[in-house]
């Protein structure tokens, strides 16, 4: 180690005219340099996605894993290695997601798809519905306001409802649902996706030994200090991520089971569709739960006007359960942010990553938020500074106090009034 220092300390001024040389060449030939990076990384996208795939396979494998090894101890009479506890998680981890996928695949997806396509053929009847819908309220709250049916077909010509009903029908119809289908958008082509499934086997079986070979490289290219620090940050950020996704989907999953329960026994209309709604946007903090509510009016209001303030009164309700009950046992108040960082997040995040930043707003905030508080309190620690019920201290000395300012600045408007 002292002879690499030494060798670079000795040829400093030509490593900075290297990186000078290289730097230029870069800045001022950036489109070809960031398209054959592209081009690099491209090559390894089966294993970027066979990371993804590792990532989220392991919150219910570690589960699986431990569940077995219980059920072992409780047996009592074989005994498996830790391999083969590992190989038999992964297989239940895998078949089962193999069945959500089938039963979504060959029930759910039909339903939303035949949901989509009497929207679709109903559309202008619907509109006369919601038109209708509309202004008997308006006249039940004695307003002046009426809507016509050439205003709310317009709105429904300037959303492009009738293009986003395609588009989602073309995703949930018989020819786009099967699984090859699934397959190859994910992976690009079928190649790539069995390539980064087979990845994914080796990562999960083997993920404690390619933890460390990555450990050794970091460390390696890092040094020591740095990567404790590397190692830290990266530990923090995989218990916020987990905690979040396995918590989220599991509450996802639940709110959806309970508005379809609930709109199959109040025969609300197409409540396949909706459930599938509630559990897309159960990811979206703060406003998810509003655009399924919207949804879900506009659509009872369509089809069965005489349902919807029922449905608005219930699907309130249910969300209150929801947020009360069920989403602090779930996910719990990990994250440990106010809702004016979640808004934050949604903004920064949405406008950097679009969707995909929306549906980790919460996590990557909520760590964004643990390294800047961490950073600020270890910088305020160093000085000797705190700060205790709105006061300043310096070495347990008071250096400013808000009520003292607070009373010299009326003492001094009291004497210049006098």
């Amino acid at each position: 180690m002292d002879k690499h220092r030494d060798f670079i300390e000795q040829n400093k001024v030509i490593f900075y005219i290297i990186f000078a040389i290289l730097f230029s060449y870069v800045i001022y030939n950036l489109s070809d340099v960031l398209d054959v990076a592209g081009q690099f990384l491209g090559l390894f996208k089966p294993l970027f996605i066979a990371i993804v795939i590792a990532f989220i396979a392991n919150i219910p494998m570690r589960h699986f894993e431990i569940w077995l090894a219980k059920l072992q101890k409780k047996i009592g009479k074989t005994h498996f290695s830790k391999g083969t506890l590992r190989a038999l998680a992964i297989t239940i981890t895998f078949l089962l997601a193999l069945l959500i996928v089938i039963i979504f695949s060959s029930i759910v997806v039909p339903r939303i798809a035949e949901s989509i396509y009497l929207i679709m053929n109903n559309l202008d009847s619907y509109i006369t519905r919601l038109t209708n819908f509309i202004n008997k309220w308006a006249t039940k709250f004695h307003t002046n306001y009426r809507i016509s049916r050439s205003e709310v077909s317009r709105l429904f010509t300037t959303a492009n409802i009738s293009g986003v009903l395609s588009t989602l029908l073309g995703w949930f119809s018989d020819d786009s649902s099967n699984v090859s289908t699934v397959v190859n958008s994910v992976g690009s082509t079928f190649v790539t996706a069995i390539t980064a499934f087979f990845m994914s086997l080796y990562l999960l079986s083997n993920k404690e030994r390619h933890i460390a070979q990555l450990r050794k490289l970091v460390l390696y290219i890092f040094g020591k200090d740095l990567s404790i620090k590397l190692f830290q940050n990266s530990g923090e950020a995989n218990r916020y991520f987990n905690s979040f996704i396995s918590g989220q989907v599991l509450e996802a999953a639940i709110f959806m089971l309970e508005t379809y329960v609930v709109m199959r026994i109040f025969a609300f209309p197409f409540p396949e569709l909706i459930a599938s709604a509630a559990f897309i946007f159960a990811f979206i903090p703060m406003f998810g739960g509003f655009f399924t509510f919207v949804i879900g009016i506009v659509l009872t209001a369509a089809a069965k006007s005489s349902s919807t303030i029922l449905f608005a009164i219930i699907f309130i309700c249910l969300q209150q359960f929801e947020g009360n009950f069920v989403y602090p046992k779930i996910v719990g108040r990990s994250v440990g942010i106010s809702g004016l960082f979640v808004l934050l997040g949604l903004t920064v995040f949405g406008g950097l990553f679009g969707f995909i930043g929306v549906l980790l707003a919460v996590p990557l905030t909520a760590l964004v938020y643990a390294w800047v508080a961490r950073f600020v309190n270890s910088r305020l620690k160093e000085r000797k500074i705190k700060i205790k019920n709105n006061k300043v201290y310096e070495n347990e000395t008071v250096i400013y106090d808000p009520e003292d300012d607070k009373n010299k600045k009326m003492i001094s408007e009291t004497k210049n009034q006098a």
